[in-house]
């Protein structure tokens, strides 16, 4: 089966919005990033509003800076992958970490067992969880390398590759491509 590779970067055409409530936005907004925020914004409030209530001098902060971070940060290129957003791999993530990967069995024959989803001490190392929580994270110089063999994969013997640097000359190369092309065999 043959991978084909895209090597140059995709074509994206975005409507921008120059103006907003008689205000000069300069070179303008992302359109859908003013819809993703204004979303964001509306599902802020409505969870916040019953337990703050109307927002108040001291509280104006709480109901506008976190929609403006989600959505500032949450609008960019992904990390992973560049044509997502950073918001679509946090969700990504969350639904991981909550439900993993629902296996496929017999190409959708029958559904998955519980049994035979991933363990949440398997999807999320509780290690780092433990440490994150205590505030103590080693730094990537100490950290000890472990790899555990899993008992289950048996590998086999030891695979010795022995490779030779040939370099060819013009004249077997125009034979070759001779034999190649006249189809006569060898001369």
């Amino acid at each position: 089966m043959r991978v084909g590779r895209t090597l140059t970067h995709h074509f994206e055409i975005e409507t921008r919005q120059y103006d907003l409530l008689g205000i000069d936005l300069g070179e303008g907004a992302r359109r859908r990033m003013i819809i993703f925020g204004a979303v964001v914004i509306v599902l802020w409030v409505a969870l916040l509003f019953p337990f703050i209530g109307v927002p108040q001098k001291p509280t104006v902060s709480l109901y506008i800076v976190p929609p403006f971070v989600i959505t500032a940060f949450g609008w960019r290129s992904g990390k992973f992958h560049e044509r997502r957003r950073r918001v679509t791999e946090w969700a990504l993530s969350v639904r991981y970490a909550l439900r993993a990967h629902r296996p496929i069995i017999g190409l959708g024959a029958r559904a998955a067992d519980k049994s035979e989803y991933l363990p949440w001490r398997e999807r999320i190392s509780t290690r780092k969880v433990a440490d994150l929580a205590k505030a103590r994270v080693t730094p990537e110089w100490e950290r000890e390398v472990v790899v555990e063999v899993d008992p289950r994969v048996r590998a086999g013997a030891d695979i010795t590759v022995n490779q030779r640097a040939r370099l060819l000359g013009s004249d077997y190369v125009q034979r070759v491509s001779r034999r190649t092309s006249s189809g006569k065999g060898r001369e």
